[in-house]
């Protein structure tokens, strides 16, 4: 279903979530974060997030897929396994046809048969533009993205390589040619800046911290701090802190 955004509105997240902004623009609050959101644009979300502020005239909805739908499409229920971008703002494409679109789809809430096809193409249609989008951005772009969107999960180069849809190594030659190093190198390099970061910003323990990027033996963390900082977390943290 889709359905229209007002201001001062908490947007909660079903299966499958796409927000879409047709016209004016909106300013969104998520996790304590506040992210203005441009007219004519749209992105995926997994958690919730309110509308904090909004132009005059605003036009924008949001779109759901829920368990059944799910199963009536499992064609996009495949297309969005591979979606792990979210809240990722894009520009929507071919604008005028995807808010005829939502139009239709809106009229057609009494009749079920015109209900599934308009939100099987809306959907497919988006997904195809965001899928597209990632296609145009370079491999090393989009490798660095997944991981600074996992990085909470420790997943391999391996991982990596499917969720982009590539062989390894056509990874591993991508990366060797434009940062001289392993994918390895390069996810290890981004886990350890991204521990110096919480360690230095934030009041987490090294175990905490451990398990918020994917370690389930602290233990072996502040090992793997200490090969690649020389440090182990503590000392580093209090080496660096602002006295």
């Amino acid at each position: 279903m889709v359905y229209p955004i007002k201001n001062n509105q908490k947007i909660i997240p079903n299966k499958e979530n796409l927000f879409i902004l047709l016209n004016g623009s909106i300013t969104i609050e998520k996790d304590g974060n506040i992210n203005p959101i441009p007219s004519k644009s749209y992105f995926f979300f997994d958690t919730e997030f309110d509308i904090v502020a909004a132009s005059p005239f605003v036009e924008g909805f949001v779109a759901k897929l829920n368990e059944h739908d799910l199963k009536t499409f499992p064609d996009l229920e495949k297309e969005l396994s591979n979606i792990n971008n979210s809240f990722e703002v894009l520009k929507i494409k071919n604008y005028d046809n995807k808010k005829s679109k939502i139009h239709s789809l809106l009229k057609a809430k009494n009749n079920s048969r015109l209900l599934e096809s308009y939100t099987h193409v809306l959907w497919s249609e988006f997904i195809g533009d965001f899928k597209n989008n990632l296609k145009e951005q370079s491999i090393t772009a989009q490798f660095s993205e997944l991981i600074d969107q996992n990085i909470e999960h420790n997943y391999c180069a391996g991982t990596y390589a499917e969720m982009m849809e590539i062989p390894l190594k056509k990874l591993i030659h991508e990366i060797k040619q434009t940062e001289n190093k392993t994918p390895c190198k390069f996810i290890t390099e981004k886990v350890i800046n991204k521990a110096k970061h919480k360690l230095l910003n934030t009041k987490d323990t090294s175990q905490m911290i451990a398990y918020q990027l994917g370690f389930n033996d602290p233990y072996y963390f502040i090992k793997y701090f200490k090969k690649h900082t020389k440090f182990t977390p503590t000392q580093f943290r209090t080496q660096n802190s602002v006295t």
